[in-house]
């Protein structure tokens, strides 16, 4: 199995090290390839120019694909993983388009997990494990109420009516807004 990275933008770079340092086999694709040799280069030498087309000759069966790139590009890379027989994986909201296909990666076995970055994957898992260990725990007592709070996007310097800390582009929030409840916990559970 090979994990194909794709984007090594701000966000992109510990995670992608942490895993080419776990010795696990990426491969690293990103339109600028000096760019990715600025931030992984000193960890691996298979650096590549992201094209759809290239990726899509690379992935064999079982490979997994992580999209760090914008999110209009994932469905496109969704795609490609289908019917190359890979899974899929971006820290993105699922976007109509992405959710439509994931009969089809179930129907195949395959995996299709979103929504897996710090916002809003991993803090809604963290926040799911929290409540989970409350409850298994001898401190837990049916008649209190459980309330959690949130600031994972960050406390804003400057009040804004999203109550959001914006450090990248905000149209991801904005159409996140618009979907129904994330499906991160529910694709990691059928991948399990």
């Amino acid at each position: 199995m090979t994990i194909h990275w794709c984007g090594t933008g701000l966000s992109s770079v510990p995670g992608l090290r942490r895993l080419i340092e776990g010795g696990h086999k990426v491969v690293v694709w990103n339109r600028t390839v000096e760019k990715a040799r600025e931030a992984v280069g000193d960890l691996t030498q298979d650096i590549r120019p992201y094209s759809l087309d290239a990726l899509a000759a690379a992935l064999q069966p079982g490979d997994v694909a992580i999209s760090m790139l914008p999110a209009d590009q994932h469905v496109g890379i969704a795609k490609v993983c289908l019917e190359k027989g890979a899974h899929f994986v971006s820290s993105s909201y699922i976007a109509p388009e992405m959710r439509a296909l994931d009969g089809e990666f179930r129907a195949k076995g395959l995996c299709s997990v979103n929504e897996v970055g710090l916002d809003p994957g991993i803090d809604h898992l963290m926040a799911h494990d929290l409540v989970a260990r409350y409850r298994a725990s001898g401190a837990y007592d049916a008649k209190n109420v459980l309330s959690f709070t949130s600031y994972c996007g960050g406390v804003p310097k400057i009040a804004n009516p999203f109550r959001y800390k914006f450090s990248w582009s905000p149209l991801g929030v904005l159409k996140a807004l618009r979907s129904p409840l994330p499906l991160a916990p529910q694709f990691l559970a059928s991948c399990a």
